[in-house]
């Protein structure tokens, strides 16, 4: 090929590659545009899985905080409200604040960022253990203190009420399986071995019924029909706490802080030495004197008081009586939106008037008087709560708050039967003072949980399934945490099984007296029923009853080594024993109405307790206004 053919191929190549470039412009367009697009989606993802790892790592606050706080302490930032949610799986932890203001981003403390603020922790972290009327055995307490330390816990608040050994005019109060003065000396001391501090716990206005209830003390109410306050006008209440403070201060020493109580003073300003006074001076003026005396019986001791008697008195008046000078507040709410009960303004009272507070959140016994076992999702969405607000409220006060006391509560007053035992409440009582100890909880904290549960094998472990206590469908974490061996485990273990059982009951009662129509009270009440409705009606109840008579013995034996026999008696009597009765009661119905052979004619005689109510024996005449 010559030069020229040569050179003129090449010419018509390019202008045939030229060309068709040219028309398929559109097609070369689009295929740049893919190419970029492709290369910001790689770029998108790697971004994207660089910041799943940083979550991964993220310490992540309990709820959602607000913007950081500012440097002036008198500028407090605007509260937060909300719900406590579970975030999604890939995020990898179960709890944070879901914001009722979306504008507002959610703050996260990252590992590797120190120069960002830690989640709030509480100085100080107590658990409260309520002796009352159902003491624990020393040696259980001695297995729980260790386990209250390495879970964070700081000390304890100790409410004795009929549990202390009074002595001397006092002793009436004591009651007859209250603790030796002996025994009291050991728990401080197993408290003191473990690094706990002790703050006891006494009533000193309201919920004074262990005393009043007793002809001793009667003459000391408000009100002669309810034992449930002292009258502040009468000397001998002053004398008769001093009586008591004098008791507590000599077994436990120089305490850093007593707690007074004086929550929930239903009855104030009834009587008639009371009446003249307003009930805010009633109550403040009775606070001042009972605190006065502890700070002059034992000058080092600092009085706390219960703050649901101070939300609504003025500033003034708390002011005019010194209270911020000579008591401290502590700030209880176990429900989970904490501002909705101590509101705004409240905390704008009190940093005015104290320089400290307390708060008080709960681990058993605030959700209703009956529980066997606690809702551990509820309060633990009370306390993650608690620690947003404390973050948010902490440099209203000069001091900032002292510390969070979770609470116990064994029951609603002295009166109330048992609610949850610690025994069915260790777990709820571990992964909420887990909570209050870091500042969150997240999965990180899944193997600290399981190895001071002694989970063993049998820690729950979330590798694959990626869902860190699974709280929505296990509440009170029977599923993740019956085969773990912590005191009192075979407990809490066999309140699974009672629960199973109790739902079978529920139905079986429900079906049986109420749903269908042979063995309502009408039926048995008349006698007149199915034999064959009946017998399909009782299929069940041999299986039931069984069930639960079997599981009488496990339940005393697994109590043996935590409470004493009255205690147990009375835990059954209440939780186990009326199921039984009531049972046992259908049966001798379902007897006696299979017994009769023959019955009457309708219409039946007609019930003569009815004419109690107003039901008349004769034909009542037609209402003459009737249309016709």
């Amino acid at each position: 090929m010559d030069r020229t053919l040569w050179k003129n191929s090449i010419t018509s190549y390019a202008g045939w590659f030229t060309n068709s470039l040219r028309r398929r412009r559109s097609i070369l367009f689009g295929l740049i545009l893919s190419i970029l697009l492709f290369v910001v989606c790689v770029q998108y993802n790697a971004s994207n899985d660089i910041g799943i790892q940083n979550i991964q790592n993220t310490l992540v606050m309990s709820e959602s905080d607000a913007d950081e706080q500012p440097l002036n302490k008198h500028q407090p930032p605007a509260p937060i409200s909300g719900t406590v949610r579970k975030m999604k799986k890939e995020e990898d932890v179960n709890f944070i604040e879901e914001l009722q203001e979306p504008a507002r981003k959610s703050r996260r403390i990252q590992i590797n960022e120190p120069q960002q603020s830690l989640p709030y922790v509480p100085p100080q972290r107590l658990v409260h253990i309520d002796f009352k009327g159902a003491p624990p055995k020393l040696s259980y307490l001695q297995k729980l203190f260790p386990l209250i330390k390495r879970f964070g816990g700081t000390g304890l608040l100790l409410e004795w009420e009929d549990m202390f050994p009074w002595s001397g005019s006092l002793s009436p109060i004591a009651a007859g399986n209250a603790y030796s003065k002996a025994e009291i000396r050991e728990i401080l001391k197993m408290a003191a071995l473990n690094g706990l501090e002790v703050i006891p716990l006494i009533q000193t206005f309201g919920h004074v019924e262990f005393a009043l209830k007793l002809p001793d003390f009667a003459h000391l109410r408000e009100v002669q029909e309810s034992p449930q306050a002292l009258c502040p006008s009468y000397n001998a209440s002053m004398k008769f706490v001093e009586q008591m403070v004098d008791q507590i201060l000599e077994i436990h020493g120089n305490v850093n802080y007593l707690h007074i109580g004086c929550d929930e003073v239903f009855h104030m300003g009834e009587c008639f030495r009371c009446r003249a006074k307003a009930r805010e001076d009633l109550f403040l003026s009775h606070v001042k004197q009972v605190a006065t005396y502890v700070r002059t019986k034992s000058p080092n001791t600092i009085p706390i008081i219960w703050d649901d008697m101070l939300r609504h008195l003025p500033v003034a008046t708390m002011q005019l009586y010194d209270i911020g000078k000579l008591v401290e507040p502590m700030v209880w709410v176990y429900a989970e939106d904490v501002y909705r009960f101590v509101m705004q303004s409240v905390w704008e009272k009190y940093q005015i008037v104290f320089p400290n507070a307390w708060t008080a959140s709960a681990f058993k016994g605030a959700f209703g008087e009956t529980l066997y076992i606690p809702n551990v999702k509820r309060h633990l969405e009370n306390n993650l709560n608690w620690l947003q607000l404390m973050s948010n409220e902490n440099s209203r006060f000069t001091g900032g708050f002292k510390g969070i006391v979770i609470t116990g509560w064994q029951r609603y007053d002295h009166f109330a039967v048992l609610c949850e035992v610690l025994p069915s409440s260790i777990p709820s009582m571990v992964v909420n003072l887990l909570a209050t100890t870091n500042g969150y909880m997240n999965q990180s904290l899944q193997t600290d949980l399981n190895e001071g549960l002694n989970c063993g094998i049998f820690g729950h472990n979330n590798e694959y399934d990626g869902d860190f206590l699974n709280l929505n469908n296990d509440p009170h974490l029977w599923d993740q945490f019956s085969r773990c061996t912590f005191p009192g485990n075979t407990f809490f273990r066999l309140l699974y099984r009672l629960h199973t059982i109790e739902i079978d009951y529920n139905d079986f009662i429900l079906v049986t007296t109420k749903n269908r129509g042979w063995m309502t009270s009408y039926n048995v009440e008349h006698e007149f029923s199915s034999p064959l409705r009946v017998d399909e009606l009782m299929n069940d109840h041999s299986r039931i009853y069984r069930s639960l008579l079997s599981m009488v013995r496990p339940f005393q034996e697994s109590m043996t080594g935590i409470f004493d026999k009255y205690t147990i008696s009375e835990w059954i009597e209440q939780r186990v024993y009326p199921m039984i009765k009531e049972l046992e009661k259908i049966h001798n119905e379902a007897r006696d109405l299979k017994a009769k052979k023959t019955w009457p004619k309708r219409p039946l005689p007609m019930l003569k307790e009815l004419l109690r109510i107003g039901v008349t024996e004769r034909e009542l005449s037609t209402p003459s206004n009737e249309g016709t």
